[in-house]
């Protein structure tokens, strides 16, 4: 693989880092400016990509809201993937009405404050895909640690079968503050332990190794997460590539650059259900049904290889 260049890494991110909170912030489901007696549920991703993963939590959000005829739903996408902007979402949420929060946090630490003031204005908040250290009800995501451990599982499996038994592989990541990416490698470093094989130091987009890291002669590459998968598919669309590649998340270019032999596999997880269980148990909360605290659901993964399609 070609050394990653400092005009892509640029456009790359100009295209994903912008500034602000907004995005896509649907008109309420309903007007309740006059009705006491509805709900108002707000999801908050971690930026505004415009990729099938958290419009996956947003679809689960909204077939749940089919269900209920007291619920107002709102979508907030910070336009930004950093904490500051993030918890500006929070406090937005807060100050717009909302009764409950279903949020992926993008940092472990530095949202605490805002999530803090939000239970303290009586929102209730739910984790979904990423949490922070801050206390919640529930926390619907996938076990990260397992799921990266069966990413490395899987590479070494690959590795096998093409009589690869040493070398050097990579690991890429966004953000070194979220929890979910941070398992996922841990993860991942374990399934090599006692092995012929060592696993690089991880690449963060923007910084300087990502841009000057060698990596040609590595024998696979595991992307932590979806924007990783998008930064390998610059690379490898337009070259031969005989690395093995694992990613995570299931979006049509990911699927459709398996079928084509360029990544190895993926690890699906399951965004619906993260979304609509996450709604259900935030409107059983706001009812008094459910009054459980810091209670953590694994809802899997699934390995996704060209056969499989």
């Amino acid at each position: 693989m070609k050394k990653l260049s400092a005009i892509f890494l640029m456009s790359f991110l100009v295209a994903i880092f912008m500034t602000g909170c907004g995005g896509d912030t649907p008109k309420p489901s309903a007007d309740t400016s006059n009705d006491k007696n509805k709900y108002s549920i707000c999801l908050i991703t971690m930026d505004n990509e415009k990729d099938s993963y958290f419009k996956l939590i947003d679809e689960g959000c909204k077939n749940a809201l089919k269900e209920y005829d007291n619920v107002n739903y709102t979508l907030i996408n910070p336009t930004e993937r950093k904490a500051e902007i993030q918890g500006e979402c929070i406090d937005k949420a807060v100050a717009d009405g909302a009764n409950a929060i279903l949020i992926s946090a993008v940092s472990k630490t530095k949202i605490n404050e805002n999530l803090k003031k939000a239970e303290d204005a009586g929102v209730k908040i739910i984790y979904v895909d990423s949490s922070a250290d801050y206390e919640a009800i529930m926390t619907l995501e996938t076990d990260n640690e397992q799921a990266g451990k069966i990413a490395g599982q899987t590479m070494l499996k690959a590795l096998a079968d093409a009589g690869i038994t040493e070398g050097t592989i990579g690991v890429g990541a966004v953000n070194v503050e979220e929890r979910n990416s941070d398992l996922r490698d841990k993860g991942f470093r374990s399934a090599f332990e006692g092995t012929n094989f060592v696993v690089a130091p991880t690449i963060y987009i923007g910084s300087e190794s990502f841009k000057e890291n060698e990596t040609s002669n590595y024998v696979g590459f595991f992307g932590v997460n979806q924007i990783i998968t998008f930064a390998l598919s610059e690379q490898i669309k337009n070259q031969d590539n005989n690395q093995i590649i694992i990613t995570f998340d299931a979006d049509e270019a990911t699927l459709a650059m398996i079928k084509d032999g360029k990544i190895y596999a993926t690890i699906k997880q399951n965004p619906e259900m993260m979304g609509y269980e996450g709604f259900k148990i935030a409107v059983q909360a706001l009812e008094g049904t459910f009054t459980d605290k810091n209670v953590n659901k694994d809802t899997g993964v699934e390995v996704i290889t060209k056969d499989k399609l």
